[in-house]
């Protein structure tokens, strides 16, 4: 049996979720979440116009960025420093985000710098993208596995999870 190469397993899974998205949105009309449908729909443009090229481009200049600061501080990480070290970095981030909305119950609300939440949540992207690399994964197995577990994620609410 000949193995399907890596670009037909790509298309065959954006496929495939091709369909599925499209009897979501069948499915969300029909109980009038119509707005759930749109954004199912833009899930289908999305997948129809092979933005996997975006993030492709993402991961080379987050790997690029990554060489350069590994080269010029001479770290030398394991598997395990690494992991511990870019988490404890995105829960800075994610503090950071946190910072710029009104969390806090008991004190007066702010105006919302969005610009400023928008760069906080780009600086955490940064940190998951070198986790994802990090980690083995690549665009295409970072879409794979999203689909897929979107997939459950919708079957569980379905379910009444």
């Amino acid at each position: 049996m000949v193995k399907p190469n890596i670009l037909e397993h790509f298309e065959k899974t954006v496929s495939n979720a091709k369909k599925s998205l499209k009897k979501l949105i069948s499915e969300a009309n029909r109980h009038k979440l119509h707005d759930f449908a749109a954004g199912l729909a833009t899930a289908v443009e999305i997948l129809e116009e092979e933005e996997i090229e975006k993030l492709e481009a993402m991961f080379n200049m987050q790997q690029a960025l990554d060489e350069r600061i590994i080269a010029e501080r001479n770290i030398d990480k394991t598997l395990d420093e690494w992991v511990v070290a870019i988490t404890i970095a995105m829960e800075s981030e994610i503090d950071e985000i946190r910072r710029e909305v009104n969390w806090k119950w008991w004190k007066k609300e702010k105006e919302i710098d969005l610009e400023r939440l928008q760069e906080e949540v780009i600086d955490l992207w940064h940190f998951l993208l070198s986790l994802s690399r990090i980690v083995g994964l690549t665009p295409e197995t970072i879409f794979e596995r999203y689909m897929q577990k979107n997939a459950i994620n919708h079957k569980r609410q379905n379910g009444g999870y």
